[in-house]
């Protein structure tokens, strides 16, 4: 009995030794430099490990439809890029427009032209002289009366003929056809006959064969157009910004002839009515220049009647054929 109980204390003395140097040997290892917070294993638990993320899955696309075997397509052509627009400049301020001035008048209407005086009103500026010399023209035509020189002034006139013109008593032929709308030009081609002429006379005159005038009165005409300034007698009108004379008779002094044949050639394109390119050719505005032929006392035209006679012409010859 009194020897297991020693036994006893012995292995009690020995497992408390054994202890206390277990304890010892542990409390330097955990006091070294390195080891003072590593945990021990046995006496506190493993910390437990961070959560993983949880992943969300991921959807798979969506399958393609099988794509079938490509046919045999014409290239495409690239599609062209649109050209890019330039940069837009900001838009510039209007120029601030400079003060209005006050309107102004409107310009006055160039005064128009006076009719000039009758011809026998014109105060003598000298004596006519004795003789006088005239050449007197006319366009004889297919539309003439066969007894157009019943007047004296008619046999004593040039007649202007066209070219291929099968009418009788032609003084001139001229070297081409003529009408209505072109007798300007019949007018400029008889006019430059007349410049080339060696002998030039005092007074040139263009008559109508429808005018119907004394040969007396026509004379006295050139006598005191000779004594005064007149340089164009007859029928004149002033509607432009030049003066032009009726065509059924018009008489006018070698000055004015002169005038015009200083023109030739004429390129410039003639007006419709030849009266009017008469008056063109001249251009002149000076009113003192030109005298008025005042009808019936000096000349008719067309008709004629007194207290024995009566004469009408039932066609004037301006027929537009």
């Amino acid at each position: 009995m009194i020897t297991f109980t020693r036994y006893r204390t012995t292995v009690i003395v020995v497992v408390i030794v054994l202890a206390l140097l277990t304890f010892n040997t542990s409390y330097r290892y955990v006091n070294s430099p390195g080891n003072e917070s590593q945990p021990d294993p046995k006496t506190e638990p493993s910390p437990k490990p961070a959560p993983e993320p949880v992943q969300q899955p991921v959807p798979e696309p969506a399958e393609k439809p099988a794509e079938k075997p490509a046919e045999d397509k014409p290239a495409e052509k690239p599609v062209e890029k649109p050209a890019e627009k330039p940069a837009e400049k900001p838009a510039e301020k209007p120029a601030e427009k400079p003060a209005e001035k006050p309107a102004s008048k409107p310009a006055p209407d160039p005064p128009r032209l006076a009719r000039p005086a009758e011809l026998f009103s014109l105060k003598p500026v000298r004596e006519a002289p004795e003789k006088i010399t005239s050449t007197i023209f006319m366009f004889r035509g297919d539309f003439s009366s066969d007894l157009y020189d019943l007047f004296a002034l008619q046999k004593r006139a040039t007649r202007y003929c066209d070219k291929d013109t099968t009418v009788d008593g032609c003084d001139v032929k001229l070297q081409k056809n003529y009408k209505w709308g072109t007798l300007s030009s019949k007018l400029v081609d008889a006019l430059e006959l007349m410049c080339n002429e060696p002998v030039k006379t005092d007074f040139y005159a263009k008559i109508d064969d429808d005018l119907i005038m004394a040969e007396s009165k026509f004379d006295e005409v050139l006598r005191t157009m000779a004594a005064t300034d007149c340089q164009v007698a007859g029928g004149i009108i002033p509607s432009r910004n030049y003066y032009w004379p009726l065509g059924q008779v018009y008489i006018f002094k070698r000055a004015m002839l002169e005038k015009i044949c200083k023109l030739y050639p004429i390129t410039w394109s003639l007006h419709s009515s030849e009266d009017i390119t008469f008056g063109r050719l001249l251009n002149i505005s000076d009113t003192s220049m030109f005298c008025n032929l005042n009808k019936p006392d000096n000349h008719w035209h067309i008709n004629y009647k007194d207290r024995r006679f009566e004469l009408n012409y039932f066609t004037q010859h301006n027929e537009r054929k």
